[in-house]
């Protein structure tokens, strides 16, 4: 249990800072693309924040901490239109946020109470309960609530009869939990929709570590990564659900890949002397998907690392920020497209197109007086 917890937060940490008879398909990149700055922007902010969303509405974004207690809302220059830290007594208190982001245009929060709390102005003026005690192990950086018809749909919540001291068991479970639930607006009624198809890996019986799902809708097509295996499944939404219609294999250059085990003890114990790689997002842009990843960092680089980089900002010099390119056929097009070495983890696309990205101040050899943002431009060389 010891060896689980501190790998957890190893990982939380990396995150904040930052088959064999399957139905895949997979081809291989055949074009070159580059992700371009085209425009940057500067917030008068002195502090580091990440970018974690953005309102097509409205065109405003979403900047907050690493916890992520304290959020700033900025518009399209940069302009601060809002800075907020969640309150911890007094009204709306949120005890302890796990999720940040935009839904229908306010700023929610995943507060591990009662589900999801919706602000405006910083005022709350909504939840989004979930109405069963659960439990959060790992935060998750992209929020992923959306409403289609009378449902809102999120990441399935891990419940609160879980336990990691059931051993290799806890992650048989969890692999079996649908990704997504969904609620309906009026009733509130629950319903786990989006699971793993019997041919994924990751249903072998073994332990593979924690999802951190991440997803993207593009029209009545659900495309979902689990985080930690170089595939996104494809699903088609049919009415309140989605049936599951392929894998594609995600072609990765020199993929540092988690090793399965048969207890959580031996996957931690021998997971820690490296750094797995992980698909981190998936975005829709015009005529193609942008996959993003970390390759990871094999066990043999991590050993030669100091220790004070091992778990910092420095990693990411060697595990930089990526992204493999597909078209809407879900033909691999192009890997190992780069981000600008300064980036943060890619949160947004925004309503022109453009992947934006906030800068790291603790990866960059000049000091900026705020907050900056990347516009990057996806363009085929």
């Amino acid at each position: 249990m010891k060896i689980i917890l501190s790998y957890i937060a190893c990982v939380a940490l990396m995150l904040f800072i930052f088959s064999c008879g399957e139905n895949t398909e997979s081809s291989n990149p055949s074009k070159s693309f580059s992700l371009e700055i085209i425009d940057s922007v500067q917030i008068d902010y002195l502090g580091e924040m990440m970018l974690l969303d953005y309102d097509p509405t409205a065109d405003k974004y979403l900047l907050a901490t690493a916890d992520p207690w304290e959020y700033l809302e900025v518009d399209n220059q940069g302009k601060i239109l809002l800075h907020n830290k969640f309150n911890t007594d007094g009204i709306d208190v949120v005890n302890f946020p796990a999720s940040l982001g935009y839904f229908n245009g306010d700023v929610t929060v995943l507060n591990n109470v009662k589900g999801y709390y919706v602000f405006q102005d910083s005022v709350k003026v909504g939840e989004i309960t979930v109405p069963y005690p659960f439990q959060i192990f790992m935060k998750n950086t992209n929020l992923g609530l959306f409403e289609s018809g009378e449902r809102i749909y999120y990441p399935h919540p891990l419940p609160g009869t879980f336990s990691p001291g059931d051993g290799a068991k806890f992650f048989h479970d969890l692999y079996r939990l649908p990704i997504l639930e969904s609620q309906d607006k009026n009733t509130h009624d629950t319903l786990g929709v989006v699971r793993l198809p019997e041919t994924s890996v990751l249903l072998d019986g073994q332990v593979h570590g924690f999802l951190i799902p991440a997803y993207a809708m593009d029209k009545d097509q659900l495309i979902v990564s689990t985080g930690i295996d170089p595939k996104i499944y494809v699903y088609s939404k049919v009415g309140d659900k989605f049936n599951y219609e392929k894998t594609v294999d995600v072609a990765i250059h020199d993929w540092i890949a988690p090793s399965a085990f048969d207890t959580p003890e031996q996957f931690f114990k021998e997971n820690m002397k490296k750094k797995p790689g992980s698909l981190t997002n998936i975005f829709v842009a015009g005529d193609y998907y942008i996959v993003t990843y970390n390759q990871g960092i094999s066990e043999d680089l991590i050993a030669q690392l100091d220790p004070d980089i091992r778990y910092s900002w420095g990693v990411f010099k060697r595990d930089p920020h990526l992204a493999a390119i597909f078209d809407k056929d879900f033909k691999q097009l192009a890997s190992g497209v780069q981000f600008p070495l300064t980036s943060n983890r890619p949160m947004v696309i925004n309503n022109k197109g453009e992947v934006v990205v906030s800068k790291v101040a603790g990866l960059s050899k000049t000091e900026d007086e705020g907050i900056i943002l990347y516009k990057l431009k996806l363009t085929e060389n």
